[in-house]
């Protein structure tokens, strides 16, 4: 699809934030940080600009490589190994770093969310015993790191497919009564929680093309409605991601993400992360599959 005109200027400011060693500030003017190359990356990719800071940037991130296949978000905090997965998505698309991100994915099945058996289902309501991926190495698994391990191993010729068909029971596990995700508990001591518009958004991304829409009929109704409209950077930008998954992206949707990308007018620019990805789901028009490489 033609690149979106409007884009042009989020895009100079994104590559605005690139530094002279292919790594990206997580802000403007501020230090650089894996979750926000890797976005970068990846949003670029996907508007089809700026090839050779794209490889800079996928380079960056195999600078960052521990000898063990994770990418921390410091180096000094190895156990906050949660942009491993960002790697893996970035890397995706470019054989030169198919080594990088098969180690990456290698570590990542080894490190599932930590579990345990469910003893009084009146603390929390979810299956303890499910496991899916974490934000700190040894810990239990929520949705948005499950979500976005289960799109970068999905993805690959030698995908886990016992861990991802667990994954994906995990995400309907966690799915809220009447529709919709939050980070990933659905009753605390017998209190429903309510869901969020991104937490759902990640969970029906993964979800596309793993489980029926009629398994996740609630939450699309949720995600399509009122409630989940706001234009802000998270929201609209998963809510494109989560309802095209189901080929729902309409252009109202898209264009939502366009709005909350203007809104930086009022509200200030927005931090590397979630810049890019408003330009990504916008570029791709919802579809998450073309941020890997998937043009059909």
């Amino acid at each position: 699809m033609p690149l979106p005109q409007e884009l042009l200027p989020y895009i100079d400011a994104l590559l605005g934030r690139a530094g002279p060693d292919g790594a990206f500030a997580v802000a403007q003017g501020s230090g650089t940080r894996p979750d926000a190359t890797a976005w970068a990356a990846m949003a670029l990719f996907a508007a089809g600009q700026a090839a050779g800071v794209v490889a800079a940037a996928r380079a960056a991130l195999a600078a960052g490589q521990l000898p063990d296949g994770r990418v921390p978000v410091l180096p000094e905090r190895p156990e906050a190994a949660w942009p491993t997965t960002l790697a893996v998505l970035a890397w995706r698309p470019d054989p030169a770093f198919a080594a990088q991100a098969d180690k990456a994915a290698a570590w990542l099945v080894a490190h599932p969310g930590t579990r345990w058996k469910r003893e009084d289902a009146t603390v929390v309501g979810h299956d303890t015993s499910l496991a899916g991926w974490t934000w700190i190495d040894g810990t239990h698994s929520w949705v948005e790191p499950t979500s976005l391990a289960m799109l970068a191993l999905s993805a690959r010729p030698d995908a886990p497919r016992a861990a991802l068909d667990e994954a994906t029971r995990l995400l309907l596990d966690r799915q809220l009564p009447d529709g919709g995700w939050n980070y990933g508990n659905t009753r605390v001591f017998r209190n429903t929680l309510l869901p969020v518009p991104e937490s759902t958004g990640h969970a029906l991304t993964a979800l596309g093309g793993r489980a029926g829409p009629e398994a996740v009929a609630a939450s699309l109704a949720y995600l399509a409605g009122p409630q989940c409209a706001a234009a802000t950077p998270l929201a609209a930008s998963w809510r494109a991601f989560g309802l095209g998954a189901y080929g729902l992206a309409t252009p109202d949707i898209v264009a939502n993400c366009l709005t909350a990308l203007g809104r930086q007018d009022r509200f200030g620019p927005y931090d590397t992360p979630q810049l890019a990805q408003l330009i990504a789901a916008v570029a791709t028009a919802g579809r998450f599959a073309a941020l890997l490489g998937d043009r059909s």
